[in-house]
């Protein structure tokens, strides 16, 4: 979570980013520091310490401290309840956050890779990780797998003529760009059946796939683009995927 959400570091002067820079790494101290302190250690005048704290919003040092006071306190809470044991991760995973038919589903999909010519794992980021591992996992069982994570690759070229293909895509929201532009470059394609295992049952990749597999997991986020949220639902589905397949 950013000290300053609304704060532009390209807009600020020379001795502005000195003193962001010194404020951000000495952030557990300044509650407890005066402005005099900042500016000594920052390098700068203290009149240039006030004008930064005006600049990101406060009338007065006193209320800038207590706000930074505040802004630790509530990052210590986030980051307690994101410390989870393996024993609280284990018991978070239960059936109450898969859909009611998630086993027929599931067998379903199966059916689906043991009749498939080649089955193709599709996922960015963690997504894209899991997509390898469960490919690994198939080939080992002796279908011919693989997964794929860059998504600017022509896929068309792994889809051939009265080829029995399956797509799995795994992404928790569901609205994963370069996914729903694969999905939307090959929907003609009848001899393709699209999968998705995701958090979002509404969301544009479960619309677009033949069918999909949800779950409801907390979403987790530090800062705004790295997504911290549990991949062990897709996992469980996985494995379980895996126990219903026939061996090769």
């Amino acid at each position: 979570m950013p000290v300053f959400e609304h704060l532009n570091l390209s807009q600020l002067s020379a001795v502005e980013q000195e003193i962001y820079r010194y404020i951000v790494n000495n952030l557990e101290k300044i509650p407890y520091m005066r402005v005099r302190d900042i500016a000594n250690g920052a390098h700068v005048s203290s009149t240039s310490v006030f004008r930064f704290v005006q600049k990101v919003g406060y009338d007065s040092y006193p209320e800038f401290r207590f706000y930074i006071k505040a802004f630790l306190e509530e990052k210590n809470v986030a980051e307690s309840e994101r410390q989870l044991s393996l024993e609280q991760r284990i018991q978070a995973l239960n059936m109450n956050i898969f859909h009611p038919d998630v086993e027929y589903q599931i067998k379903k999909m199966a059916k689906a890779v043991e009749k498939a010519d080649l089955v193709l794992f599709m996922g960015l980021g963690a997504s894209g990780a899991i997509a390898q591992y469960s490919a690994r996992k198939l080939a080992s069982l002796g279908y011919f797998a693989i997964s794929l994570d860059e998504l600017t690759y022509p896929i068309r070229s792994f889809l051939k003529e009265n080829q029995k293909t399956v797509l799995i895509f795994f992404s928790i929201s569901g609205e994963t760009k370069e996914l729903i532009e694969v999905i939307l470059g090959i929907k003609n394609q009848a001899s393709v059946e699209k999968y998705c295992i995701t958090q979002n049952h509404k969301s544009t990749l479960a619309q677009l796939c033949d069918y999909s597999i949800e779950y409801a997991i907390k979403e987790e986020r530090k800062e705004i683009y790295l997504d911290l949220s549990s991949q062990l639902p897709a996992i469980a589905i996985l494995e379980t995927l895996i126990g219903y397949l026939k061996t090769e």
